[in-house]
């Protein structure tokens, strides 16, 4: 059967997890035209990932879709730490993260769930994904690329032309075969599993299980038809060991093996990897899924610049496109290691491990967590609110605090909050302090948003400086911080040097 050619498209998106939805939604919403399309016939009905971290929720009132995940989730007031059924400490998590965020938590929000809340709003726009179909191959013509997709169900192809194509498409990802990323990394030894079940736990009665089994032998893996044999009631005497719940239904049941790997690159030319197609790893601090958002939303922007700026150099569109992979790459990296770390002294076999699970966690985290700098220092990790692109091409070089590179502080003052003005895609300046009218005139020209705050001693205390000016990226990070009497020639010369405009 021959294939039938699409019209051209500005993005291809293959796969659409939350990675995918996220990437659609914010390139749209730049005017940047989108297909999606993914091999599954219907959205999942079950998930692993059930934490939606604040970074996300943050970045997240920039389409208005805060509101609604907030809706769909639910806080975790704490959590409690078991040892052989004994109940060994509780850990309250309400405003874990206060005076750093507008969402000081941890949301639980089930990924089939939070799918669905993407989806529909990408549906309410009038884009649906194309579902069903395979990428089969594509082929980077150097101005653009064109993707053969494989439909099962009719034995039908189509070949679609576009300008860049991004695999968020998983694990497995045909977009990293087809540019040739080596996916280095080991698996885990432990077997993971998910269960779905009803318990008297929440007013729902309804919760996410996610365990661990660790094989006898740590030479062997299991193989892969003794891993689908195994069901609920072979771990069930493993979690009334540990926890003391009456489990009244097992909704749904499933296993899995986990990774650590990361791609050698996240982009050739006109195809890139998000999400899982360019790294995976532990499920431990559930960083997965929000650290593939934020690859969505960081290379969202980028494309959307050099789609519309069109009088660009070749030269500066590799460079802002460029900036994806060293930016996030690094992040990435960082995040696997840490978890990996994490992960592999808990599931370890020996004496100190088994110290550090039954002695040390259960009775010293409680107690170090009642200081409010351990508490800050953890809740900045796990809720990613300490990634920053220091260094990158795309941030002046920086000292003190509050540096390029950094996401900007947020600071409440008389119920009042700085990122109240971070709802729209866009360049802005903030300046705490008074403004300058060269400063004002500047911005005018460009028709740049310049958000002036009535300096208090808080936004010293959260490490900005006062009447400096900020110059904030589309996606929330300060690109550069500038001084004294010639911050327009400042600002002009950092879009003058990478080429490209507000």
């Amino acid at each position: 059967m021959v294939p039938k050619m699409k019209p051209k498209t500005d993005v291809l998106i293959v796969g659409a997890g939350p990675t995918g939805l996220v990437l659609a939604l914010w390139l749209h919403h730049q005017g940047v035209n989108v297909h999606i399309f993914d091999q599954a016939d219907a959205p999942a009905q079950n998930s692993r990932a059930i934490v939606v971290h604040a970074r996300i929720i943050e970045l997240y009132r920039q389409l208005g879709l805060a509101e609604d995940l907030l809706a769909l989730g639910y806080k975790l007031p704490s959590t409690n730490l078991w040892v052989h059924a004994q109940h060994k400490a509780h850990i309250s998590l309400q405003d874990f993260g206060r005076e750093l965020t507008p969402y000081p938590f941890m949301l639980s929000v089930p990924q089939d769930d939070h799918e669905r809340m993407l989806e529909k709003r990408l549906n309410d726009i009038g884009i649906h994904v194309e579902r069903g179909s395979k990428l089969q191959g594509f082929v980077d013509h150097g101005s653009s690329i064109t993707a053969t997709l494989f439909r099962e169900i009719d034995g039908s192809s189509t070949t679609h032309e576009a300008s860049y194509i991004v695999g968020c498409d998983g694990a497995h990802s045909a977009v990293r075969h087809g540019i040739g990323a080596t996916f280095e990394g080991e698996t885990y030894k432990p077997l993971f599993y998910i269960a779905d079940i009803e318990v008297p736990y929440n007013k729902a009665g309804h919760a996410r299980l996610v365990g661990i089994i660790i094989p006898d032998n740590d030479d062997n893996h299991e193989s892969p038809e003794h891993e689908h044999q195994i069901t609920f009631e072979d771990v069930r005497s493993q979690i009334t060991q540990v926890m003391d719940v009456e489990i009244t239904k097992v909704n749904w049941f499933s296993t899995y093996r986990s990774h650590h790997r990361v791609a050698d690159k996240f982009r050739s030319n006109r195809a890139f990897l998000v999400g899982d197609a360019a790294h995976i790893h532990s499920p431990v601090g559930g960083q997965g899924m929000n650290t593939g958002i934020m690859d969505s939303i960081n290379l969202a922007w980028k494309l959307a610049t050099v789609l519309k700026q069109t009088d660009m150099t070749e030269e500066a569109q590799h460079q802002l496109l460029e900036s994806y992979e060293s930016e996030r790459r690094s992040f990435a990296m960082m995040i696997v290691k840490s978890t990996d770390t994490g992960f592999t002294t808990l599931t370890s076999k020996g004496f100190f491990p088994y110290i550090l699970r039954n002695w040390m966690i259960p009775y010293l985290v409680p107690l170090v967590l009642k200081f409010d700098f351990a508490r800050t220092r953890i809740f900045r990790g796990a809720s990613q609110l300490i990634c920053n692109y220091r260094g990158s091409s795309l941030c002046q070089i920086g000292e003190g605090t509050v540096q390029p590179g950094d996401r900007l502080p947020w600071v409440e003052i008389n119920q009042v909050d700085n990122f109240s003005t971070l709802r729209d895609i866009c360049w802005q300046l903030h300046i705490y302090g008074e403004s300058l009218p060269q400063v004002e005139k500047w911005a005018r020209e460009m028709s740049v948003h310049v958000f002036v705050f009535h300096w208090h001693d808080q936004y010293a205390k959260a490490g900005l400086v006062q009447n400096a000016v900020y110059l904030l990226r589309p996606d929330q990070y300060i690109a550069g911080i500038f001084k004294g009497p010639s911050i327009e020639a400042g600002l002009d010369e950092y879009f003058a040097t990478r080429g490209f405009y507000i």
